[in-house]
Formats: C-alpha cells, sequence, structure tokens
C-alpha cells in the first residue's frame, strides 16, 4: 500500500471515527431499549471518553509497533484517533440529548450510517479505487453499522427479559 506524500495522520482519524461510530451506535441501541434517557446518557459519555482514551493509546502503539513511522507521525496519528473518535461521540450524543431519545436515537443512526458511508467514500478514493470498489466498501462499512444495531438491539433485549 503506497503512502501519500506528506503523512497526515488520516489512518488515526478514520479508526477514530469508524470505532466511535460503531460505539456509539452499539450503545444508543443497546441501553435503549431500557428507555431510559439518563442510562443511554451516561453509558455513551463513560464509554466515549474512555474509548476515545483507549483508541489513542491503542493507536500508538500500533503505529510504534509497525517501525515504519517517525516520532512526530506516531503523535499525530494519536491525536487524530482521539480527535476523530471524541468528536464523532458528542456528534452523535447530540440528538439523543436534546430530542427525546426515540427522536434522537434515529437521529444519530442517521448520522452515523450517512458517515460510515462516507468513510467509504473517503478511503475509496485515497486509495484510487475505482467507482465500483468505492461504492463496494461503502457499503461494507454501513453493513458494519447495520450488523452492530442488530446485535445490539438483540443483546439489550435479551438482557432486559432477564430484569
Amino acid at each position: 500500500m503506497p503512502r501519500k506524500k506528506g503523512y497526515d495522520g488520516a489512518q488515526g482519524m478514520t479508526f477514530g471515527v469508524m470505532d466511535a461510530i460503531i460505539n456509539v451506535i452499539g450503545i444508543l441501541i443497546g441501553l435503549g431499549v431500557v428507555g431510559n434517557k439518563m442510562t443511554v446518557i451516561l453509558g455513551i459519555l463513560i464509554a466515549g471518553l474512555a474509548n476515545s482514551f483507549g483508541n489513542a493509546a491503542g493507536f500508538h502503539v500500533s503505529e510504534e509497533t509497525e517501525g515504519i513511522h517517525t516520532r512526530k507521525e506516531v503523535w499525530l496519528s494519536t491525536a487524530q484517533a482521539f480527535i476523530g473518535t471524541i468528536s464523532v461521540t458528542f456528534l452523535l450524543l447530540m440528538p439523543p440529548l436534546f430530542l427525546d431519545l426515540v427522536t434522537g436515537t434515529i437521529i444519530s443512526v442517521i448520522i452515523g450510517i450517512t458517515l460510515l458511508v462516507s468513510i467509504g467514500v473517503f478511503v475509496g478514493r485515497r486509495m484510487n479505487y475505482k467507482k465500483n470498489q468505492i461504492i463496494h466498501l461503502a457499503l461494507e462499512y454501513t453493513a458494519t453499522g447495520i450488523i452492530v444495531i442488530i446485535v445490539s438491539y438483540l443483546l439489550g433485549n435479551f438482557v432486559v427479559g432477564f430484569f
């Protein structure tokens, strides 16, 4: 995989964004079955903050382990992973925070799916893929989000059934 001139940390950013979408949507859907807005908001805040730091640390170690990046590149990717994760976490948190839980969740899921498609297009263009490859990539990323929605919903309902 050829690197573009001038390392820009895009790997960290796309990693953080993708992870935050999956994380927040999973929490929204999985905890949302309880119907308690405070539980959902608190879950997103706590998990989102921990996830942002975890992504940054994990990406930092991953970039160092590759042994091909300068210290500056490693720290750039680390910062981008954190910024991507925390930014999207807060973006997807806003609709359920300011609207009722169901409406907020629907809007956040729509935003999340839109972002998944956008990441697919961004990565496909960055890799100079052909149009059909870009579409395939966007659909692949979107399918990941849809699987998370289904599994989180089923798991949330399964656990709620015990209480």
